[in-house]
């Protein structure tokens, strides 16, 4: 048995290119207005671009395609939080398996700029995706990276979305912790009116 699923056609081409727009728009802006990480990566991967956790879109995207990754995997599910990147040549990601918030993780291709395709690596395993393409996996439990990005002039946008089993153990980290957050996912509009 995979120690993951991959989906094919998680989201379809159009909102896949429209989030890689917004992430590359987003991150010009964010390099513009100083934000000295978005042009010199995070701790987990120096030198990617614009790498962002809470991004209100992509946080808007995490609770929209919830039922979906509930439907995929069967569980009643918690949303955390999401994490992008724009990845570029040279880049790699060390073998990790993440913390308590990742339980459910979702990686999904958002695209890149057509000079090659660089996989995920889950338990030794190469996961091409193509653009709208996601791989779940439990990401506390398995070993997941990338290798060192060997295209030249290579650029990919991808985004991580995570969920707990609301049922599970790691059930708390329901909103990675940022409880005051629980409310833009779960109160009407009108609420706040």
């Amino acid at each position: 048995m995979k120690p993951y699923t991959l989906i094919k056609n998680f989201i379809g081409n159009e909102t896949a290119h429209f989030l890689y727009e917004y992430l590359e728009f987003s991150t010009k802006v964010y390099i513009k207005e100083g934000d000295p990480q978005a042009k010199t990566g995070d701790e987990m991967v120096p030198g990617c671009l614009g790498p962002r956790s809470g991004d209100l879109t992509f946080d808007a995207f995490l609770k929209f395609m919830h039922s979906k990754v509930e439907d995929l995997t069967g569980l009643t599910l918690f949303p955390t939080y999401t994490y992008a990147r724009l990845y570029t040549s040279g880049n790699a990601m060390p073998k990790h398996r993440d913390r308590p918030a990742c339980e459910y993780s979702l990686t999904l291709k958002l695209s890149d700029n057509r000079k090659g395709n660089w996989p995920i690596v889950i338990e030794d395993e190469e996961v091409f995706l193509d653009d709208g393409d996601a791989v779940l996996y439990k990401g506390c439990e398995v070993m997941h990276w990338r290798n060192k990005c060997e295209i030249e002039d290579y650029k990919l946008g991808q985004v991580f979305l995570h969920y707990v089993d609301a049922n599970g153990p790691y059930a708390k980290e329901r909103y990675d912790g940022y409880y005051d957050k629980g409310i833009f996912f779960e109160k009407d509009l009108k609420e706040f009116l």
